[in-house]
Formats: C-alpha cells, sequence, structure tokens
C-alpha cells in the first residue's frame, strides 16, 4: 500500500476521532470501500463500531464480521488504535493467531490484557494464555492481572513457575508503587523505595559473601548436598578444575546427576559454564547466569546462541548490567530463539544500519521485521518533518 494511503488512513482516523468525519465517508469505510491497507480500514471499522448511525455501525459489524485471520493478525501486530486491540481482545476465541499477536506486546494495556484473559481462559486457549504469562512489561502494570492469571484453570503447567517467580518479584516491589502512589508527603516520612534494580542481599555465610554468592543462590546450596561445614566442600567453590581437552569435560559433566550439575553451573569454570548452559535441563542451564563468575562478555557470547534455551536468553535481557549492553540487544533481537515479546522491545533501540539488515533477516519472525519496517518508517518521517521545519 502506498504511503498516500497510509496517509489517508491517518487522516480518516483524526477525524473519525475529532467527531468530524461526515456521514457519508463514514458509512463508505465501515462498507471498506476506501483504498486502504486492510488492517488500518479494520482499525477504523472498530471505531464505526460506537458511531451513533445504526446503518454505519451495522455496515461496520457486517463488515468486521468476514474479516480475514490474516487481516485480524496484522492488525494485532500493527498497534495503533487500542480500541481495535480491546476489540481483537475478545475475539480471541475467533483469531487465535491475532490473539497470540497481542498477548506478546509489551505496550498491551491493563484492560486488553484483562479482557484477552478472559476470553482465552474462556475458550480455553492455552496458547495465549503462555504467552500472556511471559509478557513481563505488561503484567508488570497490574499485578492483580498476573494473580488471576496464575490461578487459571487453562493455564498449562509448565508456564506456572515463571509466572510464579514474577509474582514473587512483583511482590517485592509493591512498597515501591505504594510509596510512589503517596506522594511526595510520603517520601518525606518513610525511607525511599526499592526501585527493584537493586541486587540481591549477599549470602549470610562471610565466606560465601565474599565470593559474590547472593541469598537467592545461597538458599539452594542445601538442595545440592554441599555442606557448609566441611572446608573440602568451600575449597570447590574456590578451585579451578584441572586443565582438560573440551571432550573430557563434556563425558565428566555428562556422568553427573542434575544436583551435582547445578553446583558445577554455579560456581565452576568458564569451560564448564559454556557447556552447562547448554544443557537440556532449564534449571541447569538458567544456573548458569546465576554463577557470580558469569561475564558480560559471556552473555554476549550466548546472546548470539540458538543452543540455548529461551529461559536463558530471557535472564540475560532482564539482568540489571547485561540487558543495557546494545551488542547483546542486537544479538537477542536477530537470535530466533529469543522470545518475541523480548526482541519486540529490544528492536526499538537499534541503529537506523542494524534495522535495515533486520528486514533482510528471515531468521527472525514476522513480527520483528514488521515492527523493524515501522521504525524506519516513523524515524525517516521525523527527519523529513525537521527538513521541512528547519527550511522555514
Amino acid at each position: 500500500m502506498s504511503t498516500a494511503g497510509s496517509d489517508l488512513g491517518e487522516r480518516l482516523l483524526g477525524s473519525l476521532r475529532e467527531g468530524k468525519l461526515p456521514r457519508p465517508a463514514r458509512l463508505a469505510a465501515a462498507r471498506g470501500a476506501f483504498p486502504l491497507e486492510p488492517e488500518r480500514l479494520a482499525a477504523i471499522q472498530v471505531l464505526l463500531l460506537a458511531d451513533e448511525d445504526p446503518e454505519v455501525r451495522q455496515a461496520a459489524e457486517a463488515s468486521l464480521a468476514s474479516l480475514p485471520a490474516e487481516t485480524a493478525r496484522a492488525l494485532a501486530e500493527a498497534g495503533g488504535a487500542p480500541e481495535a486491540a480491546a476489540w481483537l481482545a475478545g475475539e480471541a476465541a475467533r483469531f487465535p493467531e491475532a490473539g497470540l499477536a497481542l498477548a506478546r506486546r509489551p505496550d498491551l494495556s491493563t484492560g486488553t490484557a484483562a479482557r484477552l484473559l478472559d476470553a482465552a481462559a474462556g475458550a480455553g486457549l492455552a496458547a495465549i494464555l503462555e504467552a500472556l504469562s511471559v509478557n513481563h512489561e505488561a503484567l508488570a502494570r497490574d499485578p492483580g492481572l498476573a494473580r488471576r492469571l496464575a490461578e487459571c484453570p487453562a493455564l498449562p503447567e509448565s508456564a506456572r513457575p515463571r509466572l510464579l517467580d514474577l509474582l514473587d518479584e512483583l511482590a517485592k516491589e509493591e512498597p515501591g508503587r505504594e510509596q510512589a502512589a503517596a506522594g511526595p508527603a510520603a517520601e518525606e516520612e518513610a525511607p525511599a523505595p526499592s526501585t527493584g534494580d537493586e541486587a540481591p542481599p549477599p549470602a549470610k555465610d562471610p565466606f560465601l559473601a565474599a565470593l559474590g554468592v547472593d541469598a537467592e543462590v545461597e538458599a539452594l546450596l542445601p538442595e545440592l548436598g554441599l555442606d557448609l561445614g566441611h572446608l573440602a566442600d568451600r575449597s570447590e567453590l574456590l578451585g579451578e578444575a584441572e586443565s582438560e581437552d573440551e571432550e573430557r569435560l563434556i563425558a565428566r559433566l555428562a556422568k553427573m546427576n542434575v544436583g551435582q550439575k547445578l553446583k558445577v553451573a554455579l560456581f565452576g569454570t568458564r569451560e564448564e559454564r559454556s557447556i552447562l548452559v547448554r544443557d537440556s535441563n532449564r534449571v541447569v542451564a538458567t544456573a548458569v547466569v546465576k554463577n557470580p563468575k558469569f561475564t558480560e562478555q559471556e552473555a554476549e557470547a550466548i546472546s548470539n546462541s540458538r543452543n540455548v534455551c529461551d529461559e536463558v536468553l530471557r535472564l540475560i535481557a532482564r539482568h540489571r548490567d547485561f540487558g543495557k549492553n546494545y551488542q547483546i540487544q542486537h544479538n537477542l533481537v536477530r537470535n530466533p530463539r529469543c522470545p518475541v515479546e523480548i526482541a519486540m522491545n529490544f528492536v526499538t533501540r537499534l541503529n537506523d544500519k542494524d534495522l535495515k539488515l533486520l528486514l533482510k533477516n528471515r531468521n527472525v519472525s514476522e513480527a520483528v521485521r514488521r515492527q523493524a519496517k515501522r521504525i524506519i518508517e516513523a524515524r525517516e518521517a521525523r527527519r523529513r518533518v525537521r527538513l521541512r521545519t528547519g527550511k522555514h
């Protein structure tokens, strides 16, 4: 569709919101008579469902009743009118792919997310509920919604542990939200709230704390069969493994049970971490990222790997330091194993050169390429406006 068609769609939407679009134009749009991109036309028709004229409303209803699933998905991915997203959320049973695209959008509004949850739960759409459960940006805006989702019987059991972890994180941040809502007066009477980005408290054991181990990891140690009262066990945490070739190292790790692997993942060497981060057990693989010796250089290499599970990539993306690294952000966007909602968030931070290369990359999802195209077009439009303004 041409740029002229896109501009026409924006003008129609603007006039419709301002109540300035004449009845003949509203009726034509409701019937689909304008030369617009299908998803733009559908967004206008959703607004016309609330038109004061019964004939316009009926025409819009008839058009949307025959809306193709492909157009619904494009409308969900495009963003745009919030009314369109809310309408699509209620139609999740009819358009499950569009519902899935909505569930992955980090900018999903609280009201639309709640409506999508109700529709997906009612229809038993487990894939949509699972996608919504990992949309941390949307759920963080409404912890109550996250709790409802955790209690939903249709949510796959495999998705529940991660959602419960998120609820724990949100619960820790809740005092900060309440403090912010209380205003400046409350700030004078109470200490500054946690930002949620602070590091976990150090381990209570001074020896472990000196190694950089936090309290969360320390709590796992009893499950590993590690007796902190024995110096020999403590020396395992400090000592480097003897030099050995990769084949021998892989063979040694393969003989370990999950508890032994977890201990090595948390306290092992760089070579051991590079192997265990690809372990088929997610608990072992993600423990590598929690290793006190895990470096930004390792995170950069892993973010570009297609042989790690999505949860490892998610932990790297959410890390308070690694997630700010541009190369890591770029790697995650290009990595087909990266969760779509994370890639969609980071794609907005890429420079123009990398965005244009992303458009040609068939390994990433169509949604990410669409987002890259929209960002490029928006940036070019802003540049044209600045140039025109500068000439005057």
